[in-house]
């Protein structure tokens, strides 16, 4: 059998497992940067908040933009890519317009609690915990996603932290710990997933 017909066969089946939904909608390009982004993000938080005298928000959320590119970089190279599988395309496609959508639901969000009366860290965590519950759920939706309850739990676990330690400084503590745990979870169970399926580095 010839490399050219090998390599036929690896296309067929794989065309067949995202025919059967059993394809994996990440890489190792996505492992990789829930490994390493989400606790540089946190890092660079906690250092700045206790660092700055008078925090900025501005330049808290300038690495998180900077992700948001990187994952439209990342997008658009599966996008563009023939060699990329539809399933990854569409996946990383919902990712990137879902962090814009998700920013911008956050903007409204804080922009609506500042002008009420409504305690901000309860409202805040009920959020949270939904949120968390929302993707804890959808990781049961098939196992492609089980990478998915890296995120989920720690979120929920957030998400009470903020109720019990409703001060900023605990908020600010625990959402960067959150962060800290929750790629590197949501990473290592994603790389478990690409490696007992045989997909190449």
């Amino acid at each position: 059998m010839s490399v050219n017909e090998i390599e036929r066969v690896k296309e067929d089946i794989d065309t067949i497992k995202e025919a059967a939904g059993l394809g994996l909608p990440f890489g190792w390009d996505y492992a990789w940067l829930y490994l390493f982004a989400p606790p540089a993000l946190g890092v660079w938080f906690l250092a700045y908040w206790l660092i700055a005298d008078r925090p900025s928000r501005y330049v808290m959320v300038a690495p998180a933009v900077l992700l948001l590119a990187v994952l439209g970089y990342l997008r658009f190279k599966h996008r563009r890519s023939t060699g990329s599988s539809a399933i990854k395309r569409r996946e990383y496609g919902i990712n990137f317009y879902g962090s814009i959508i998700i920013g911008a639901v956050i903007a409204v969000f804080v922009i609506w609690v500042k002008r009420t009366v409504i305690n901000t860290a309860y409202l805040g965590s009920g959020v949270l915990i939904m949120g968390g519950l929302m993707v804890t759920l959808m990781a049961f939706q098939g196992k492609q996603r089980i990478s998915y309850l890296g995120s989920g739990i720690p979120g929920i676990l957030f998400g009470i932290s903020m109720a019990v330690w409703p001060t900023a400084d605990a908020v600010i503590r625990n959402g960067c710990i959150m962060l800290v745990v929750a790629g590197p979870a949501t990473a290592l169970i994603m790389m478990y997933q690409l490696k007992h399926s045989g997909t190449a580095k």
